[in-house]
């Protein structure tokens, strides 16, 4: 039965259609592009760029000219045609490439008039990457720009923030006005790409002058003044806005930081004294401001942390901890954790609710529990122990079964152990991965000797599982026996190991921890099932780089060589703790 016929059949999501699939579409009725309407011809021509715009060039030049030549096009239509939603694509798109009289030509184009291309949809993402191309070029060292286009990158800069600034009032409400303010921030503090949503679109760091960091103290002042202060929290546009701040100002100056942090809590949130967790529950209720509030924890140094840790959150980490937001700020607040003392009282206060927790689905705090315990060297026996308790397991069992269920993060009585491939939870990976990384990890190092072969070979075969390698072969608390003991285990299974993505990844930690005579064991696994290991990408990768040639022909030579290199790596590491 096809998936077509089938009632209950996995339906896959379609492919979303990229810009220039929806532009043709769109094109196919008349309509071209959102925004302002361009002609027809103009139209295809820069949906054509927006196809080859990826395109590979031989040299930097080439895409120059290819570059100059698309703007060309604008031929003083510029702010109207960037209006338009594909031009405006192609725009974004090529300015970093543009050559610097290009970009100052669209600069002069757009200063005429800043106000419509700030709150406009489309100009104002160009209006952004003109700012972000000119940060970098007028921070750029090199002998190809003038001293003169350098003093118009300066002048546009502090025009536009400037501008944006007597205009904070208003813009930081509308919604393409407010990522302008937000980008001149990021620029001011010299991280351009620091509000931008898409992780490949990050540049460099700038080490900005006096002047942009005397600015980006002006704009703090003015935000914290705003009478409208107390909404901005709360809402989804401008509580990003204040991330961003948060962000940039925190290493440029340490008193606004705080004082914006203090003004922010004061407004709207309710301190230890005069409040229950219920009032804390129904603040944490709005999203925006719960997701300011993890930058600011991220963000604090270690004493204001412990401030506000005092004054608002000391005992209600219990609640925080089975709150579907509470639950965040609790793990931002573990991760930020440095005192062992203050960690074990958060610890004793969150353990009680660990198995409500883990009904809940809110696996993310007990890994940043795990974290801590194996950063702070504290409380690690206990967090095992509880952790077993609250899944319903033993610490150590005949079956090494403890493993899965920790792995699984189920209680077991939930738990099928006659399923073969058991699901594998990602924060259960990391939890056990840092058990492995205790002061004391016998008991986990014995689940996982003790579990059947086929089930450690599907563990370390399992995007998620197969960290696990790294974790036993890593620690520095997991003796040679052990290791020597699991590597003996595996045998017969290596070639399964060496033919998964996953598992090629754990056997190259079991290679480095091996000796030469567990390693003449596994290539001669390798000998005996050549071609099964060559069939696949991965098997035949592993084959080459152990030289699996030399060893069939030339088996004493390949020996010496290995054992040269063991030799060789043994005297590296004594030296390096010498």
């Amino acid at each position: 039965m096809n998936s077509q016929s089938s009632g209950g059949a996995f339906k896959r999501k379609p492919k979303r259609m990229s810009t220039y699939q929806r532009a043709v579409k769109f094109s196919k009725r008349g309509k071209f592009g959102h925004g302002f309407q361009i002609q027809d011809e103009d139209f295809q021509y820069f949906l054509n760029i927006l196809k080859v715009s990826k395109e590979t060039f031989e040299n930097s030049d080439d895409k120059s000219i290819f570059v100059d030549n698309v703007f060309k096009q604008l031929n003083g239509n510029e702010v109207n045609y960037c209006s338009n939603q594909v031009v405006s694509r192609v725009v974004d798109d090529l300015l970093p490439s543009a050559s610097d009289q290009t970009v100052l030509n669209l600069i002069k184009h757009f200063e005429i008039d800043l106000r419509p291309i700030c709150c406009d949809q489309f100009a104002s993402h160009v209006l952004q990457q003109l700012l972000h191309v000119s940060i970098y070029r007028a921070y750029k060292v090199t002998k190809d720009i003038t001293e003169t286009t350098k003093e118009n990158y300066f002048n546009f800069i502090n025009k536009l923030c400037k501008f944006i600034i007597n205009n904070l009032e208003e813009f930081i409400w509308d919604t393409y006005a407010n990522h302008i303010v937000r980008s001149c921030i990021a620029c001011l503090c010299g991280q351009p790409y620091l509000c931008s949503k898409t992780p490949q679109q990050k540049g460099e760091n700038i080490d900005i002058n006096k002047d942009h960091k005397d600015l980006l103290k002006k704009y703090s002042d003015c935000i914290i003044n705003i009478q409208q202060f107390a909404e901005m929290p709360t809402t989804d546009i401008t509580s990003g806005l204040l991330q961003v701040l948060l962000k940039s100002i925190a290493p440029i100056s340490k008193k606004r930081y705080k004082a914006l942090v203090e003004k922010i809590m004061s407004e709207c949130f309710p301190s230890d004294e005069s409040s229950s967790f219920d009032n804390v529950s129904w603040v944490l209720e709005n999203n925006s401001f719960s997701r300011l509030l993890d930058v600011i924890i991220s963000e604090s140094p270690d004493k204001l942390n412990k401030l506000l840790y005092e004054k608002y959150f000391n005992n209600k980490l219990a609640n925080l901890s089975i709150h579907h937001n509470g639950n965040f700020t609790l793990q931002k607040i573990l991760s930020t954790t440095v005192d062992a003392t203050k960690f074990e009282t958060m610890f004793d206060e969150i353990k009680e609710k660990m198995s409500e927790i883990i009904s809940l689905g809110y696996t993310g705090v007990l890994l940043e529990l795990s974290n801590a315990c194996l950063r702070l060297k504290c409380k690690q026996a206990l967090f095992f122990k509880t952790l077993c308790e609250s899944l319903k397991c033993k610490e150590e069992t005949e079956d090494g079964i403890t493993v899965l269920i920790l792995l699984g993060l189920k209680v077991a009585d939930n738990f099928d152990n006659s399923c073969k491939e058991p699901a594998i939870n990602i924060h259960g990976s990391m939890i056990v991965q840092n058990i492995l990384k205790f002061n004391k990890p016998i008991k986990m190092v014995n689940n996982l000797n003790n579990l059947d072969t086929e089930r450690l070979v599907y563990l370390l075969c399992n995007v998620k599982g197969s960290y696990i390698g790294n974790a036993y072969f890593e620690s520095a608390f997991i003796g040679e026996r052990s290791r020597e003991k699991l590597i003996w285990k595996l045998k017969d299974y290596y070639v399964t190991l060496a033919k998964s993505k996953s598992g090629s990844r754990a056997f190259d930690c079991v290679w480095k921890a091996a000796d030469s005579k567990q390693r003449i064991m596994i290539m001669n696994e390798f000998l005996k099932h050549e071609s099964d290991l060559t069939s696949t990408q991965f098997g035949s990768i592993i084959a080459s780089k152990l030289n699996l040639g030399m060893f069939r022909h030339k088996k004493d030579e390949w020996i010496k060589a290995d054992q040269d290199k063991l030799q060789t790596v043994k005297v590296f590491e004594i030296n390096k703790y010498c």
